[in-house]
């Protein structure tokens, strides 16, 4: 079994979590059984609480800790996602006060800031759900706090569902621009991969290999051989480069957290 793997790779076998361990070549990162880290054990990069929902440790400040955490995020977007600054109670309370202070005097930044804060406080609460921990946060005072500012927030504000709606929308336009963009750099190959938020993956040759847009390669022997099963009906539950397994095939091709169109496998299949 294949434990040595490249920063890409690692948190998509992580995120399988079929095996027991795992880690890249220069020891930056690394996993056992459903934990894995980043430099080292005192900085726990993430965790799984049960087999559909992971912690995201979010808190870190250094650039490399920092695109590991993007990695990991990205790997894990088929599960349940926590993040440790919207679970931590101190950290939310510090955040919210932080992102009001600043939504006085905001203007063309006011719908940033309302999302900010209506985001983190439902997965604050979700978090509180899941974890039946409600009773024993009672006894923090920037918990009580933060439910005094969530009453008042969500209740004297006369428009504000409808003003999330609207930033939302904007956002999700602006959003679906980027990724247009970033699928057009990445096909020229001007970057490695992207951070991908529609749940759909893409793919690209790249010498002797396929790549995924999250930087997975698979050799294209291996894509051959995966056309054919795919061709035959017999794909899935199939193990890709002995690495990934196929959970599905409707309409997408589904790979660990991977969501493959038809459309992209056949574009692949008419260039190799």
């Amino acid at each position: 079994m294949r434990t040595v793997f490249t920063n890409s790779e690692i948190v998509h076998v992580f995120n399988q979590q079929n095996q027991y361990e795992g880690r890249t070549s220069s020891g930056s990162m690394y996993f056992y059984n459903n934990k894995i880290y980043s430099y080292g054990s005192h900085y726990l990069l993430a965790e799984f609480l049960d087999s559909r929902t992971v912690l995201i440790n979010d808190k870190g400040y250094s650039s490399t800790t920092a695109r590991h955490i993007g990695l990991v995020t990205n790997a894990t977007r088929d599960r349940k996602r926590y993040f440790t600054t919207k679970t931590d109670y101190k950290i939310v309370n510090q955040d919210i006060k932080e992102y009001l202070s600043k939504l006085v005097n905001a203007r063309k930044t006011k719908g940033f800031y309302l999302q900010q804060i209506d985001s983190t406080l439902k997965m604050y609460f979700d978090y509180l759900e899941y974890t039946k921990q409600k009773t024993k946060f009672n006894n923090y005072k920037e918990h009580r706090e933060t439910l005094r500012i969530a009453n008042k927030f969500y209740n004297d504000f006369d428009n504000l569902k409808e003003t999330i709606k609207e930033a939302n929308l904007k956002a999700s336009i602006k959003a679906k621009k980027q990724i247009a963009q970033k699928l057009k750099d990445w096909k020229n190959n001007k970057i490695d991969w992207f951070r991908n938020k529609t749940s759909f993956d893409y793919l690209r040759i790249n010498g002797e290999n396929i790549e995924t847009s999250q930087n997975v390669k698979i050799p294209i022997s291996e894509a051959k051989r995966v056309l054919k099963l795919i061709e035959a009906k017999k794909v899935i539950g199939q193990r890709i480069d002995n690495r990934f397994t196929v959970t599905s095939f409707n309409n997408f091709l589904k790979v660990g957290c991977h969501n493959i169109s038809i459309k992209e496998i056949n574009y692949i299949k008419n260039l190799i």
